[in-house]
């Protein structure tokens, strides 16, 4: 059984237009784990192991891997849910807020950059995972 076969056989594509679907627009694993990877990053520049991308590239949402599938694909194929939308605000909102934690970084303030580091980003963080796996379970019925 190919894939398309497979999907028809998903209650949540049946009547819905898969052209263009590719596997990776349900390897949901893969985009919790570029999630993570972001994650990991800004804590090797808190760490000072790595130096940040400008501030402004943290700031937008659709330039990490993650964010150029959930603008792309992600909202081709699932823009229409309500949990979508909730995870594209979680994404953003945590790119906003990984912004913030360098700016602190970079003026010197670890007290504030740990801070929200540990709580605002963090809690968006754990949304944004939850929400892929949600996601997941809505769709592949997991």
């Amino acid at each position: 059984m190919g894939l398309f076969d497979w999907l028809r056989n998903l209650a949540f594509f049946r009547g819905r237009d898969i052209s263009g679907l590719r596997e990776e627009d349900l390897d949901f694993e893969k985009w919790r784990a570029a999630h993570r990877a972001w994650r990991e990053r800004i804590n090797r520049v808190l760490r000072g192991e790595e130096v940040p991308p400008p501030v402004e590239r943290i700031e937008v949402d659709n330039v990490c891997d993650l964010g150029q599938w959930l603008h792309n694909h992600g909202k081709r194929y699932y823009g229409d849910l309500p949990l979508f939308q909730e995870l594209l605000a979680e994404h953003a909102a945590f790119h906003r807020t990984a912004a913030q934690v360098v700016r602190y970084w970079q003026a010197g303030d670890m007290r504030a950059a740990r801070r929200l580091l540990h709580g605002e980003y963090e809690l968006h963080s754990m949304r944004v995972i939850s929400g892929l796996t949600e996601l997941e379970r809505v769709v592949l019925g997991k």
